[in-house]
Order: C-alpha cells, then structure tokens, then sequence
C-alpha cells in the first residue's frame, strides 16, 4: 500500500452540463425567433400574390317617363325577325289577289276618251214658229266597234216639251227645267249614222241650246 499523495479528482460532468445550458437556451430562441419571421414574411407575400378583384358593374335603373331606345331583332336567314310573330293576312296582300289584280288591265285615260270621243253629234235647227220650233241631230259613230250613245241638250226656262222620233231607235227624259236628255235604244254600229229629228214647244224666242253634250263630249251646235 504506497503512502503516495493521491492525485486531483475529475470534475463531475453535471456542472458542464449546467454551464452550456443557457447557450443552448439562447440558440433555441434565436431559431424560434427567426422561424417566426419567415413565417411571417411567407404569409405578407402570399397576401400580396392574391388578384385584386375588379369592381362590380354600375346598375342603371329604369327611370319613369324616359322612353329608352330599343334595338330592332336581328334577322334569320328567311328575311323574318326571330322571335317575331308571322304577319297577319290582313298586313300581307296574297298571291291569287296580286294575280288577279295584275291579270286584269285597266283601260288608261286616253283610252277612255278616245272612246268617249269616238261618237260625234251635230244639232241644227231646221224650222221655227211662234209656238215652238224644229231640229236635227246627228249622231255618228266613228269607232271600229258597236257604241251606245246619249246627248244632253240645255236650254233655257223658256223651252216646255220636246218630241224626238228617229228610225234607229231613241228614248227621250227630262232633267229639270229647259234639260232634255236623248239615248239610243241599240248601240250604234261602227260608221253608221242615227239621224234624230226634234220639235220643242216654247215660250217666247230661240232655238239654240246653251249646251249640248254627247256621252260627254262636246257636240257641234249649228
């Protein structure tokens, strides 16, 4: 057994442990510390990325006693408005109606007169007396075709009554006072001449009428 000095005891290793302790400590804040930074820098940028949403439309209401424009329905291919109700019969005329008008002509205006004025007349006095006086009439057709005919003689008050007698045939009325009225009873055939001779009862002097027309036109007096 060596009676020596016994040499240093080592140190426990439980107060090194303690020592480094609040450096550990310190390491473990700053982390925590600097994590949270990143999380909070992480989450400012993401709210940054996000779209900034656009502003809603404006509403425009109606307004009373404002008539607002509108626009006409576009058309189809047909020509007719889509949507649009088929026009009513009354707004469209039919075919058969447009046929037939077309199908039949109507006389123009000079043909009209050149039939009106296709009968001639001629009225002469022939004869006269204190009591009345006589005439004639002459009528002449100068068409290509058959035509009625009818003369109208205007005279004064002062002529009563009338008598007319012809070989073609005439019928003789009345139309006030002083007008008198003569047609044919047959159409008168194309060149053909219908000879009426008159006897007038009046009151007074003359033997002309003021007026005398046939189917319209007028006719020679004298």
């Amino acid at each position: 057994m060596s009676g020596g000095p016994a040499g240093p005891a080592e140190a426990p290793a439980a107060p090194r442990v303690l020592a480094s302790v609040p450096w550990i400590v310190v390491v473990l804040g700053v982390g925590l510390i600097a994590g949270l930074l990143v999380i909070a820098l992480l989450s400012l940028r993401g709210e940054e990325r996000q779209p900034v949403p656009a502003p809603a439309p404006p509403m425009y209401l109606p307004t009373l006693g404002v008539d607002v424009p509108t626009t006409a329905p576009p058309t189809g291919a047909t020509g007719t408005p889509s949507g649009s109700a088929t026009p009513s019969p009354s707004a469209t005329a039919s075919p058969s109606a447009d046929a037939s008008r077309s199908a039949t002509p109507r006389p123009s205006t000079s043909t009209r007169a050149a039939a009106r004025g296709a009968v001639t007349a001629r009225y002469e006095a022939t004869a006269s007396d204190r009591d009345g006086f006589e005439a004639r009439l002459t009528v002449v057709n100068g068409s290509g075709g058959g035509q009625s005919w009818e003369v109208q003689l205007l005279f004064t008050g002062n002529v009563k009554t009338i008598e007319a007698s012809s070989t073609s045939g005439v019928s003789v009325s009345t139309q006030g006072s002083g007008v008198f009225v003569l047609r044919g009873t047959g159409p008168l055939p194309a060149g053909q001449t219908a000879t009426v001779r008159l006897r007038f009862g009046r009151t007074g002097a003359g033997d002309q009428p003021g007026q005398c027309t046939v189917n319209g036109a007028a006719c020679v007096i004298g």
